[in-house]
């Protein structure tokens, strides 16, 4: 991603004839339908049987629409304080729609449209990460539009995809019905992102209004389909600050005061008007933004939902030091079960995890160098923000940090300990940032980009067998249950 001779080799990463418009997204699309095809053939389990069997709503004869509108996930009033308050409407709605394509609660039907999504939205993702690269990289000529008929343009976007299509963290939400709501909201999210105009953009200013508003659409759907959905605004004002910066940078011949952390660039962009610009196009977002989540906790008339402590036995700790403690190391147990998915389990409450009661537990060096890996990152971005990969680093980050917010207890307390389904957006962000990383380390000669390659064709046929043998474990609960006691000894539920 650099300039010069290391980006032309970046760009051999992978052969170009995977590169190609068409074999690209057929090989992207059908590894993300292969890996988890099976689970077509599974039952409701685990949360599914409270969603969808017992859930009046799913039957379109039994509830009208309004109530839809009114209930929560689980099909329980909103406004009663024995509520979820988990209100995604459009995604119970998809549920009307494949009990009603199957004649019924037909496993099958409600199966077959989670293994469908996501390739769809894999498909998604990587027009994302295309447009993204086509902007951002320094040796790249600016483009208003991606073309999706054209060569993909990045190496690193494409193995960023094919790794995000295997990866086994996804299992539950494409193997259970209930992620169906991560599925559909990753839709529209990726969805929003791509409608938001980008500095270089043709068109006028009613055309640039019409993207504005459409952004703000699509993020409020996918909020509907699930609460951390509207945090596709974040990541849309993150790539404006950034692909501005490029542009920026260009118009000023890539001057030395450039080079230099992202404040820098504020007198500049002032100066010359793109900072008003900027300012006027977030503060849409953020009203728009504003407006969505004001909704949202307007429905919640009886307040927040009541919890267990067997849901989140952080939350109920009478010293901050164990909250502070344990919240920091879930932090990086997720973190962790990104880079190592082997670690899987379908439910980490009732004892699972251990609370972190004191700084001497060994646990804190997880924590440790969770933060020094993350602050690693952070900086590496910022401080080469003048140039492509230092920009795409912000991103990354952006993908994987702000999606996780709404399920990290800072601004409200959630109902679990860990869960893998609500790391199906920041794992896009993961992946990008491996393949950020091997497209770095394959750039210093061709045995380092042989080496690089052979680890990534490894490392996605692993990737898609462990998912494969995953989500066979979620055919039916006998076998998850069984698959869950080998992670998680101390869970009391599965013990029972």
């Amino acid at each position: 991603m650099g300039e010069g001779k290391g980006s032309r080799e970046e760009s051999e990463l992978v052969p170009g004839l995977l590169r190609h418009w068409l074999i690209g997204r057929v090989l992207v699309a059908g590894l993300a339908l292969g890996c988890y095809a099976n689970s077509c053939w599974g039952d409701f389990v685990f949360d599914d049987s409270e969603a969808v069997i017992n859930n009046q709503d799913v039957d379109p004869g039994a509830t009208s629409l309004a109530d839809v509108f009114s209930h929560d996930f689980w099909g329980t009033n909103i406004s009663s304080r024995t509520s979820h308050k988990s209100y995604r409407p459009l995604t119970v709605l998809s549920f009307r729609l494949s009990f009603w394509l199957g004649g019924g609660r037909n496993p099958f039907h409600f199966h077959l449209a989670n293994v469908l999504l996501h390739p769809l939205v894999c498909l998604l993702l990587l027009e994302v990460l295309n447009n993204w690269f086509c902007q951002l990289k320094t040796s790249s000529k600016p483009v208003s539009r991606v073309d999706w008929r054209a060569p993909i343009c990045s190496s690193e976007a494409l193995v960023a995809t094919l790794l995000f299509a295997v990866h086994p963290i996804h299992t539950e939400s494409v193997s259970g019905v209930v992620g169906r709501a991560e599925l559909a909201s990753a839709l529209f999210f990726f969805s929003s992102i791509l409608a938001y105009p980008s500095p270089t953009s043709q068109g006028g200013r009613a055309v640039e209004i019409l993207r504005l508003l459409l952004t703000l659409v699509l993020a409020g759907s996918a909020m509907l389909f699930k609460e951390q959905g509207i945090t596709a605004l974040g990541v849309c004002t993150v790539s404006d600050v950034l692909f501005r910066a490029k542009k920026l940078q260009k118009e000023s011949g890539g001057q030395a005061k450039c080079r230099s952390l992202p404040w820098s660039y504020w007198r500049q962009w002032c100066d010359g008007g793109s900072g008003r610009k900027l300012c006027l196009r977030s503060a849409v977002l953020c009203v728009g933004g504003a407006g969505l989540v004001w909704g949202r906790f307007a429905v919640m008339t009886t307040g927040a939902p009541q919890f267990k402590p067997i849901d989140n036995p952080a939350s109920f700790s009478d010293s901050w030091t164990t909250k502070i403690l344990s919240y920091n190391y879930l932090y990086s147990l997720n973190w962790w079960l990104l880079y190592h998915p082997w670690w899987l389990c379908f439910d980490w409450s009732m004892g699972c995890v251990p609370l972190v009661q004191s700084a001497t537990d060994l646990r804190v060096a997880a924590v440790a160098v969770f933060w020094a890996g993350l602050g690693a990152l952070a900086f590496r971005g910022l401080s080469r923000f003048h140039t492509g990969d230092g920009r795409l680093v912000i991103l990354s980050l952006s993908l994987v940090v702000l999606p996780f917010l709404p399920a990290s207890n800072l601004f409200f307390t959630v109902g679990f300990v860990v869960a893998e389904r609500v790391l199906y957006l920041s794992t896009a962000g993961h992946c990008l940032l491996v393949a950020i990383g091997a497209a770095y380390i394959g750039a210093f000669s061709s045995l380092t980009k042989r080496v690089v390659q052979v680890f990534l064709v490894y490392l996605t046929v692993f990737l898609a067998l462990r998912s494969v043998h995953r989500s066979s474990q979620w055919l039916n609960e006998e076998s998850l249950f069984i698959s869950g006691l080998h992670v998680c000894p101390l869970n009391a539920k599965e013990k029972s």
